[in-house]
């Protein structure tokens, strides 16, 4: 897709936001919290658009990526940074339970 960009966001030691967009206006985009586990960065919680409505996947360590939930009603550019905000503000407790 044209105009692709990405930049990260450092929170601690071993983990990052990362955010994704694609086109202008934004078409698609991706918020990810990472964590440096095992020598690789993981997934821990996913915000997207590719299902069509702004929704959430949960990780956790043991099972994976889980089904969508619907977390946003408006339009992508104020999805974004709702993402964004909760990550920042919820980080460590979403670290919690993907490590059960």
């Amino acid at each position: 897709m044209p105009d692709e960009r990405e930049f990260s966001t450092r929170l601690a030691d071993g983990v990052m936001i990362r955010v994704r967009l694609s086109g202008r206006p934004i078409e698609r985009y991706a918020v990810l919290l990472l964590a440096w586990r095992d020598a690789a960065w993981q997934e821990i919680r996913l915000y997207d658009n590719h299902l069509g409505s702004h929704h959430m996947h949960r990780y956790t360590r043991s099972h994976g990526k889980q089904p969508a939930e619907e977390f946003h009603p408006g339009p992508a550019n104020a999805a974004i940074p709702a993402a964004i905000a909760h990550l920042k503000s919820a980080w460590q407790d979403i670290m919690l339970s993907w490590e059960r």
